[in-house]
């Protein structure tokens, strides 16, 4: 992968979504391409409060599972710009996910430019297996993110429920505006960094297995560096909300989970490429 970019390490502390877009939108997002039409955009490392406050609209503190606490991402790395697709996983693949077992069949859109849904996570790890060894010779490497930096991509260095401002309707594809059915990715406003639909559409998958209680770190001095997740967990973390939430479902802090067998016509994913 070869970027001709300055890294930026940026600061994102109490207030950060008040920085004027002026400051940054001559930098970010930092696009290149990558194989089967899939676009990423640059996500410079550095540090951002992870979780929710008490007391966001549509936080649900029964749940405790958004604390607020610091994350310090030391390497940047690219992210796709929308979800992947089923054009996407055809053209890796060679054929498409099998939907018989994905629960209400009637809201699969079956068009290739619509978020590739009704995988497990076994299935999704057989996808980025494949593309890598296909990007090999290329310096790539491709993964799903983990739950920081997906939550930090998401966030845009905002510190807000949303990370785009406007309607909710002019950037999230929520059960309000959806029909309950997923849309075409990239249709709708997207973040600071160019990422598209990080806020409804369908569930995006990342590499954490779900804990209930994050770490604390209540101060930047004892941010937690590069956070992986747990080593052992009954399931996996899923982000962003779909066209079946509410619109408060798809904060950027809201966490939901799934096994790793479930099919889902609400749940797809999001892939990471770094280099080697």
């Amino acid at each position: 992968m070869k970027l001709f970019v300055i890294t930026i390490t940026f600061l994102c502390v109490v207030g950060c979504g008040e920085i004027p877009v002026s400051q940054l939108s001559v930098r970010f997002p930092l696009l290149s391409p990558g194989l089967y039409d899939m676009e990423f955009s640059l996500i410079p490392s550095g540090l951002f409060r992870m979780g929710s406050p008490e007391g966001e609209d549509g936080r649900n503190d029964w749940y405790g599972d958004e604390n607020i606490h610091w994350v310090k991402l030391t390497k940047s790395y690219e992210m796709l710009t929308t979800e992947v697709t089923r054009y996407q996983w055809f053209a890796v693949m060679g054929e498409y996910p099998d939907d018989n077992e994905c629960g209400i069949r009637d809201f699969i859109v079956k068009q290739d430019d619509y978020p590739v849904v009704c995988t497990t996570r076994v299935e999704v790890n057989a996808f980025i297996e494949e593309l890598n060894n296909r990007a090999r010779g290329r310096g790539d490497i491709y993964r799903l993110p983990t739950e920081a930096e997906w939550e930090y991509a998401a966030r845009g260095y905002t510190d807000t429920p949303y990370s785009v401002k406007g309607a909710i309707s002019s950037f999230a594809w929520h059960e309000g505006i959806s029909d309950k059915s997923s849309h075409p990715v990239g249709q709708l406003k997207a973040n600071l960094f160019g990422l598209y639909d990080v806020h409804g559409n369908v569930w995006e998958r990342v590499s954490d297995r779900y804990e209930k209680e994050y770490p604390t770190a209540e101060s930047i001095a004892d941010a937690i560096v590069d956070p992986q997740g747990p080593r052992s967990s009954s399931g996996y973390v899923l982000r962003g909300g779909s066209s079946d939430n509410p619109s408060f479902v798809c904060r950027s802090a809201k966490r939901s989970r799934s096994e790793d067998l479930i099919r889902s016509s609400s749940v797809g994913f999001r892939l990471v490429r770094t280099d080697r």
